[in-house]
């Protein structure tokens, strides 16, 4: 499965693992709702062992890529 945004921009995203997608919040695998953007984890999510999405650089406004408003 390919990595669906933001998630790849989130620090607790497992890097490690290819066969599925899991993170520190979700180690069992990143529910579909995520997966699909039909939620967007910036809020507590059920069963998400209270972690939330995080960027990876404090600095950096992933989000503005996902609107379109950043190309580099």
């Amino acid at each position: 499965m390919d990595f669906t945004i933001p998630c790849v921009f989130c620090k607790y995203l497992n890097r490690d693992s290819r066969s599925k997608m899991s993170c520190m919040a979700f180690p069992n695998g990143i529910p579909k709702q995520i997966q699909e953007l039909r939620v967007i984890h910036t809020t507590p999510f059920e069963g998400d062992n209270g972690i939330v999405y995080e960027p990876l650089h404090e600095t950096i406004d992933y989000f503005l890529y996902f609107s379109g408003e950043v190309r580099e």
